[in-house]
């Protein structure tokens, strides 16, 4: 076997909603070997993954899996089942797979889930080197050491649990969510309404009030100064003040760093001098500041306070172990930590408890040690502190708190200007009014942890993350920008630019994508192609952008994914035959369910504009959740009609007119020759463009009256509509300009042509080198069916072909279309090219030049009006 190519998808995608990875695989001489006919490969398999066993596979019940094997299935399937199950093992929540059979004899696309990037990617390599021992008859292969490796590479890079349940939170909610960098850091929803959280600290929490918590003596005044109870304290520097403060505050005392988290360095019960002089020895280092106060009898509570609320409150418990009579506290503490529930730092719901300085010191103070042995049944503390970083369990009490401490939590929060705050409360029983001898606020903290509150040892689990969000963004309206997603294989472009500019209003701030570049109202961000998903999270991202109309591509899907999960309203063009045969995409239903993505998309309160002439648009209308609004260049046409009738809305020609219906109700919009952008009405695609970004712009408020005004606005000028049937004027010739590069949009071209005044038509054009040979034959066909001289040239990106390959088949085409002898030139460099296409016309004459770049086709204007005879732009 052979990978030839590995991709990371992140977003939808022709095969999930979720992040997959695709692999292409050469099965080489195994494509004549399924598993059936490899002896012992089954069994031994099966050996060293029992729990393949379970899997259903398309049988739908468990052991499917098994009776494909025996049956005999290929090596793409079985590696997709073993890396969903070696992840699975691993601990990590995946369940899809689809492994798809290619043309190309041995080729096989693999699919699957993957949470995150490195073990997924892990998880395959170890399922190939694992085929790839039983291949070769290696004794003693164990998958267990690619499990655990697995695992750990997934919990060394996956979200902490307070971020990752955030994170959550915000895909329930539908509000897009992307992970920045690789540490907990999260950008949540998209252009001018993004906001950002690090752990729990929010792009709304106050910077003062996070210095603030961390300094845990100006927390204490601010608290005192709120008339919240604090304990009594003081700040030491050196182990000289020790005894002064001992004697000053009196035992029992705590003492713990002056700017410490999670517990960290916190001893608490301190009862005398001797033990005071420990903890600092232990815990503590000369110079620096550390708190030493008054220490509290009571229980341990952890309250978290978002946005002014009480969201969660648990009872924190130190770590314990309890005896059998026979192993030491160490022993049982390593015992402890093999529960699958608990893990190193926050990749579990407990944290492993600690065997270092800190619980020797715990132990010593009350005369016991690591290797003492407790006795049956005795319940041992080992550590002071309840923090869940330090091994504490936590017990979920927010329903039973009383309203003396949820008024006391959240004025606490207030008092120090947090927006999510835990705040740590000593007290007897928080379920009675406070009595203020016996309760008392240790700390209030800024990004605080919250998986004690998800995952309680006991009680009921807290949404605080969903909590946070709620906060954050009150519905999904706020978090996000409106997204126009345009896709289809012809008019893309031309209806993302039409688009923006149709939702053009003050105040607002369109972010576009599209072939040509990236643009933010007329800033340019970026030129060439960014038709994809990384220009398109440019936009997303850019904090300024009020509205995102984004051209999507057929290579950006098949490359990454959207890179959005959900858009406002979805335009399919058309689909028609292009990029067969790439990257899985190898027949019309491939390219249609690609296409389909777009609409999939749609929100359900959202629009999915379809063309109603298009069959392969039409299947698209039950796979979307969004309102369906069709259009169509026939009032004829039987979906438009049905679609009329029904009250729904539907934009047509009709008689020359552009109809919008809507309700029942037709309205007469405008001539569709007195919009620029049709030509005088001869450009019957771009009257479909036009059509489909009205409908895009009335779904987001648009009025007609509006749309009206600002359609007639637009035109196919160099500067709105560049590259895409710019037409001009020289000494009687007219230039048309298109990127029209596939059978379905020459054709285009043609037609719209063929209404203009004209003596001769010639036509400049190349072909791209990943098309089929049968597509680029048949384009040369059409060019010369309806050109009197046809200019073959070469794209300066071969695609893989050798050089004229691509011309000598369009030229074959030509020839078949009924061009011959001297009506046929080739000339490879696009510039000569036009300029030949110049020298050789006629004053009437259409020049038809399909560019490559357009940069070249702006390069040769350029010459050409250096010489007298401006070019005129025709209207």
């Amino acid at each position: 076997m052979k990978i030839n190519r590995i991709k990371f998808w992140t977003g939808p995608n022709l095969y999930s909603f979720r992040p997959t990875i695709w692999v292409e695989l050469d099965l080489e001489e195994l494509e004549d070997k399924p598993s059936h006919l490899l002896p012992g490969f089954v069994d031994r398999l099966l050996h060293i993954m029992p729990t393949l066993k379970t899997h259903t596979c398309s049988l739908g019940y468990p052991g499917g899996l098994v009776e494909r094997l025996r049956e005999g299935t290929w090596m793409g399937h079985i590696l997709e089942h073993m890396a969903l199950e070696i992840q699975h093992l691993a601990g990590i929540p995946v369940k899809r797979g689809k492994t798809v059979t290619s043309e190309r004899k041995g080729i096989y696309f693999v699919t699957f889930d993957y949470k995150e990037k490195e073990s997924g990617l892990h998880a395959f390599h170890a399922a190939y080197e694992l085929v790839e021992g039983l291949l070769e008859g290696k004794e003693d292969l164990d998958a267990a050491p690619y499990v655990t490796k697995t695992a750990e590479l997934y919990y060394a890079n996956k979200l902490g649990p307070s971020t990752e349940a955030i994170f959550e939170a915000a895909k329930a909610r539908k509000i897009p969510v992307e992970r920045v960098g690789k540490d907990s850091f999260l950008r949540l929803g998209t252009g001018s309404r993004q906001k950002y959280v690090q752990a729990t600290v929010s792009s709304q929490t106050s910077y003062l009030a996070v210095e603030n918590s961390c300094d845990k003596e100006m927390t204490k005044r601010l608290l005192e100064d709120a008339g919240l109870p604090v304990p009594e304290g003081t700040v030491v520097r050196s182990s000289r003040e020790l005894p002064r403060t001992a004697e000053s505050l009196g035992f029992p005392l705590v003492i713990k760093p002056l700017n410490g988290r999670q517990g960290q360095g916190v001893v608490t019960n301190i009862q005398s001098p001797e033990q005071l002089h420990s903890a600092f020895t232990q815990v503590g280092e000369e110079g620096r500041d550390y708190i030493v106060e008054r220490y509290f009898a009571g229980e341990d509570y952890r309250f978290v306070v978002v946005g002014g609320e009480l969201v969660a409150a648990s009872l924190r418990i130190p770590p314990r172990v309890t005896g059998d009579g026979k192993k030491t506290i160490r022993e049982l503490i390593e015992e402890e930590n093999l529960n699958p529930l608990r893990g190193e730092c926050h990749e579990k719901p407990m944290t492993r408890i600690p065997l270092d300085e800190r619980t020797e010191c715990y132990l010593a103070k009350n005369g016991l040690s690591l290797e003492a042995v407790p006795r049956k049944g005795e319940e041992i503390e080992v550590l002071g502190n309840a923090n869940l970083s330090t091994g504490g369990k936590a017990i979920d009490v927010t329903d039973t708190v009383h309203a003396d401490y949820r008024s006391m939590a959240i004025r606490a929060a207030g008092a120090v200007g947090l927006d999510i705050a835990g705040i740590d409360i000593i007290s007897p029983d928080v379920t009675v009014p406070f009595n203020p001898d016996k309760a008392v606020i240790l700390e209030v903290n800024a990004a605080p942890g919250i998986r004690m509150h998800h995952y309680p040892s006991e009680g009921k689990s807290r949404d605080v993350g969903g909590a946070i969000m709620d906060y954050l963004f009150p519905s999904r309206e706020e978090a996000t920008i409106p997204v126009v997603a345009v896709t289809g294989t012809n008019g893309k472009t031309t209806t993302s630019r039409l688009v923006a500019h149709l939702l053009k209003k003050e105040g607002r701030r369109i972010g576009l994508t599209n072939s040509d570049g990236v643009w933010v109202d007329d800033q340019v961000l970026d030129t060439g192609d960014c038709s994809g998903p990384g220009s398109a999270r440019r936009i997303l991202t850019h904090p300024e952008v009020d509205l995102a109309v984004l051209e999507t591509a057929r290579g950006g899907m098949l490359r990454e994914g959207l890179a959005f999960r959900y858009c406002d309203v979805g335009i399919v063009t058309n689909v028609s035959e292009d990029h067969l045969g790439l990257d899985g995409v190898e027949t019309m239903d491939d390219l249609r369910k690609l296409k389909q993505l777009v609409a999939e998309v749609v929100l359900p309160e959202g629009t999915c504009i379809l063309n109603a002439d298009d069959e392969h648009c039409l299947q698209m209308a039950e796979h979307t959740n969004g309102r369906v609004v069709y259009f169509s260049l026939r009032a004829d046409n039987a979906v438009v009609r049905e679609a009329v009738k029904s009250g729904g809305e539907a934009w047509y020609l009709d008689e020359g007119w552009i109809v919008c219906a809507r309700n029942g109700e037709a309205v007469r919009f405008l001539p569709a020759a007195h919009i620029p952008l049709t030509i005088k009405g001869l450009a019957l695609h771009n009257i479909a463009n036009v059509m489909a970004g009205l409908a895009a712009a009335h779904a987001l408020g648009k009025t007609l009256a509006e749309l009206r005004n600002q359609v007639i606005t637009f035109f196919p000028s160099l500067k709105q509509n560049r590259g895409r049937f710019n037409v001009l004027e020289k000494d009687g010739r007219i230039l048309v300009a298109d990127y029209a590069h596939n059978v379905a949009g020459v054709e285009a071209m043609f037609t719209t042509i063929k209404g203009m005044e004209k003596k001769r038509v010639i036509t400049v054009a190349s072909a791209a080198g990943d098309r089929p040979d049968k597509a680029i034959v048949e384009m040369g066909t059409v060019i010369g069916r309806e050109s009197d001289y046809f200019i073959v040239k070469e794209d300066h990106d071969l695609r893989g072909r050798p050089p004229e390959e691509a011309a000598a088949l369009l030229t074959q085409g030509a020839h078949r279309g009924g061009l011959t002898g001297e009506r046929i030139k080739q000339v490879l460099d696009e510039k000569k090219a036009f300029h030949q296409a110049w020298q050789m016309s006629m004053p009437g004459d259409i020049l038809l030049m399909l560019h490559d770049s357009f940069r070249n086709f702006e390069d040769f204007l350029k010459e050409m009006n250096r010489n007298p005879g401006r070019l005129k732009k025709v209207d």
